[in-house]
């Protein structure tokens, strides 16, 4: 397993910035979803083609030739909501812009890019998340925040109320329905 081997290269890398007291760059973080999605078709017997760059999408699915976006996020704060309250975050949609995907998978990383969690969304699921007007995030016009816990999440919705959708309510508090569903890429 090639993918398998790119990783544990990826994680050595992450543990040395580490150990000089530097920061693991975004771009290290984004490739290394998309690095342990790949392993995971391969572990669910699902065949793609890397695509990438230009095309607008990361993945093209050989048995049904639909299209998926991985998008990656480590816990963070970004001064968007009080001190403590902590998310993943990943952008759905931009402002003017027409997603090419047909699948989105957003993965969460611990800062150290290992404990994995990968929530798996149809095109449509994904749409369904209202829009957002947040000044941090001028282009973007629909993201999920996926909380550390419901708690954080309620004084989120307590202090930003304008900045959590309902779609995300629901997300959060039924995470696992979309978590870990290589399923549907296979039905889709």
């Amino acid at each position: 397993m090639k993918y398998t081997q790119v990783y544990r290269v990826i994680r050595k890398l992450v543990d040395l910035l580490s150990d000089l007291n530097e920061k693991t760059p975004t771009f290290l973080v984004g490739f290394c979803g998309e690095v342990l999605v790949k392993s995971k078709l391969i572990e669910n017997g699902i065949f793609f083609i890397s695509k990438g760059g230009q095309a607008g999408f990361d993945i093209l699915l050989q048995a049904n030739r639909k299209k998926v976006e991985v998008r990656s996020s480590l816990l963070k704060n970004e001064g968007i909501y009080p001190k403590g309250i902590m998310f993943y975050g990943w952008r759905i949609k931009d402002r003017d812009k027409v997603e090419k995907y047909d699948y989105l998978i957003c993965v969460a990383l611990d800062n150290r890019l290992t404990n994995p969690r990968f929530y798996i969304f149809t095109r449509e699921e994904a749409m369904k998340a209202g829009d957002v007007n947040i000044p941090r995030y001028k282009k973007v016009q629909k993201k999920l925040h996926l909380f550390r816990n419901l708690k954080e999440m309620e004084k989120a919705i307590q202090k930003r109320p304008d900045y959590v959708t309902e779609w995300e309510i629901y997300v959060n508090r039924n995470r696992s329905k979309y978590e870990n569903r290589w399923g549907i890429l296979k039905h889709g």
